[in-house]
């Protein structure tokens, strides 16, 4: 059964979106563990 065209417009919207999310959470943590290590070692 397809979904009608808005649905699935707005669910990939959703993921897109949740990915972005993920993905910008993983950087800045990323960011903060190395910049507490570079301020440690220094």
């Amino acid at each position: 059964m397809p979904l009608p065209q808005t649905e699935s417009y707005s669910h990939t919207y959703i993921k897109v979106t949740y990915q972005c999310q993920r993905i910008k959470r993983g950087l800045t943590r990323t960011h903060i563990s190395e910049s507490y290590v570079m301020t440690y070692v220094s």
